[in-house]
């Protein structure tokens, strides 16, 4: 147990140790990595869990006074498709749609706009949103709800709403709910029948940070994060409340009336969650632990002293119960397939130097840890395992056949020398992630893995140092996973789009010319990728979708790629970039798959934030999402939404509007000049 061990290190020797890791001794002998013991342990019960919460944290707290100062040295060093798209019709017209452009096809990811074909549902400047979409030129707003907090994001699920929002006020709640962290994140449940009149049904506050959220299925699949700090409680509430005790059978109330803490006979460190379920005009409010203690899990290994969180609902029992289970260790990126939920948590904090201080190593190794859990009504820990470095973002892992595909980059400062790029298959075995077979030496010497997209049997990794090779990769045999083919262009993706099955679009960067870049790849034969063609938007342009895959659209039926762009210098039209002007709002390209793009036209929404007739204002509002409707005989549709405004065009026609709509929108102060032009605010809202 960590509680055991005494950590006694000077400054001046973890910097000897930080200096000898970084040289490696000078002859690039990595130190023997020892097997790694990734499963998790269960505990017994909730004495048991409070124990080992606070040896972790003495020994997290040792590691914080011995290695900080390590660490900031360290950072100084350091330098098939998913179908979005859907038909949604009443009359016998087949109607096309698009909404949240996702990794996995059957997987829906949280977003702050959702469409089903016939309304559009929005969260924005603190308001839930529902608009009637259909027929496009009718679009108007149908209801409007505030909420508490920071909204942020939704799912729709037939006639639910699930509403997730940051929470960081809490006083005025229920006494008894006393959260360790100032930061909640409030689950808003609204029953959609009346799409007019949407009614809550249920406020679930739950203690800790938002990870991520995925809907499989109908079921809400959450995942927050909970730090556990020696100072325990924050809030200081003693009234009484209805408290759920543990153990009970489902997890329901025993109608005890006690202090929240008290009741489940833990210390302030444990999360816990106030539920309100609205039942005839009003609710009971019932606080609980976030997790059952018999539902938590431990790694064998230690590698941070948090709450990691799985809640699932079923959206077709909005009322139901929140099932849940948790691990203690370092929260990590959430990867989700229609079966299985992935957390990838790398050890890319304090706890990063555990074993040099264990005297097990004599340089911090990089890892991640993959912790696999089943979903179902009710989720279940399934196996864990570990592999050297850490992975990008979601996209670097892809569950395909029961075998996980991880690709990683071990950073120049860990190795001592220069990045190691791999790609992992992991299989299940028992409670184990047992590795099947890896591929090592991606990219030239000095390339960190820029951008990852595996499909099927397939795997495309983007590395960048001065160009940019993009590796096509066979992975047929989990065994052998190879590299089948590389292809070398300038600049460097992001973003990898399949475009049926052998065309890949991919959004990056020219740094030479300091402009956003479209490229389509023929990937028919993996051996032999090729370029078709390449189209840099223009110097100073960019795009949310560079980071950010919500924000890439496009929509099958007609070909035709929305890209949100924000350009500096555009002068007179979307390719003429030479004034002080800049163009904030949509480019819409043709996309033809032996040809190319082509600019179909382009979409403003600066009436929405700034007055044409005056200049000199500072920094643009984006478009962020675009959607499509369209219907055979009607026409296609396009939705644009910017923090300030919605608007409806034509695709056949984008010089004129059939729709448009202000947002409520919260002033960001820091988007506008401190400066007049002739006694006047520069920008006028």
């Amino acid at each position: 147990m960590p509680g055991t061990r005494t950590i006694r290190w000077t400054l001046l020797a973890v910097l000897a140790l930080l200096a000898a890791a970084c040289s490696d001794g000078g002859n690039g002998t990595p130190d023997p990595q020892p097997q790694p013991q990734a499963g998790l342990l269960r505990f017994s019960d909730c004495s048991d869990l409070s124990g080992y919460l606070k040896q972790t944290r003495d020994a997290e707290a040792g590691l914080f006074g011995s290695f900080d100062m390590a660490w900031e040295t360290a950072n100084e060093v350091m330098t098939p498709e998913a179908d979005s798209g859907a038909s949604a019709a009443d009359d016998g017209a087949e109607r096309e749609y698009t909404s949240t452009n996702v990794q996995e096809a059957g997987v829906d990811e949280a977003d702050f706009v959702k469409s089903d074909g016939d309304f559009l549902y929005l969260v924005t400047g603190g308001h839930l949103l529902i608009f009637d979409a259909w027929p496009a030129g009718q679009t108007g707003e149908l209801a409007r709800r505030e909420l508490e907090g920071d909204p942020f994001a939704l799912f729709v699920e037939g006639d639910v709403a699930a509403v997730l929002s940051r929470v960081w006020d809490l006083e005025g709640l229920d006494a008894g709910f006393v959260p360790q962290s100032w930061e909640v994140v409030k689950l808003s449940l609204f029953d959609l029948s009346d799409r007019s009149a949407p009614t809550l049904l249920r406020e679930s506050y739950l203690e800790g940070s938002y990870a991520d959220a995925r809907l499989v299925e109908g079921r809400l699949h959450l995942v927050l994060t909970t730090g556990v700090h020696s100072y325990g409680a924050m809030g200081m509430a003693t009234d009484d409340v209805t408290v759920a005790q543990p153990g009970g059978e489902g997890g329901t109330s025993s109608g005890t009336s006690v202090p929240a803490a008290l009741a489940v006979g833990m210390d302030d460190s444990f999360p816990s969650y106030l539920d309100k379920v609205y039942v005839g005009g009003g609710a009971v409010p019932r606080v609980d632990l976030l997790c059952a203690c018999e539902n938590v899990y431990r790694p064998a290994e230690e590698n941070g002293s948090g709450f990691l969180t799985l809640l699932t609902l079923n959206l077709d029992n909005p009322q139901g119960e929140l099932e849940s289970v948790s691990l203690l260790g370092n929260s990590g990126i959430v990867y989700a397939s229609t079966d299985s939920l992935y957390v990838a948590a790398a050890n890319n904090d304090v706890w990063l130097w555990w074993p040099v201080a264990e005297g097990e190593s004599k340089k911090p190794r990089s890892t991640t840890t993959l912790h696999r859990f089943v979903l179902g009504s009710e989720p279940a820990y399934a196996g864990s395992g570990q592999v050297p470095g850490w992975v990008l973002n979601q996209f670097s892992l892809s569950e395909h056949e029961g075998v996980l595909r991880v690709a990683t980059t071990e950073p120049a400062w860990v190795t001592g020398s220069g990045p190691e790029n791999r790609v992992f298959a992991l299989g299940h075995e028992g409670e184990a992630l047992k590795e099947l077979g890896r591929l090592e030496g991606i990219g030239k010497p000095g390339e960190s893995i820029f951008a990852v997209r595996f499909l099927g049997s397939r795997g495309f990794v983007v590395t960048f140092e001065r160009i940019d090779p993009l590796y096509a990769l066979d992975l047929s045999d989990p065994t052998a996973p190879k590299v089948a083919g590389e292809l070398e262009v300038p600049g460097f993706s992001t973003y990898l789009h399949p475009l049926g099955e052998e065309r890949l679009i991919a959004v990056g960067r020219d740094p030479e010319n300091n402009s956003l870049k479209l490229s389509l790849f023929d990937v028919a034969d993996l051996a032999d990728s090729k370029e078709l063609d390449s189209l840099l938007v223009g110097a100073g342009s960019y795009s949310d979708a560079e980071y950010d895959h919500h924000a890439f659209t496009y929509y099958s039926p007609a070909g035709v790629l929305a890209l949100p762009v924000t350009a500096w210098g555009q002068a007179s039209g979307p390719e003429f970039y030479g004034g002080w002007d800049v163009f904030a709002g949509l480019h819409l390209y043709d996309v033809d798959p032996q040809a190319g793009f082509s600019l179909r036209g382009t979409v403003d929404h600066a009436e929405f934030f700034r007055d044409d007739a005056k200049g000199g204002w500072y920094s643009p509002e984006a478009v962020r999402r675009s959607l499509f409707i369209g219907e055979e005989g009607a026409g296609d549709f396009l939705y644009s939404v910017s923090r300030r405004g919605l608007k409806v065009t034509e695709l056949a026609d984008l010089s004129s509007d059939v729709a448009k709509a202000e947002l409520p929108a919260e002033d960001l102060w820091w988007i506008y000049p401190m400066m007049e032009i002739d006694g006047e605010p520069a920008v006028s809202e």
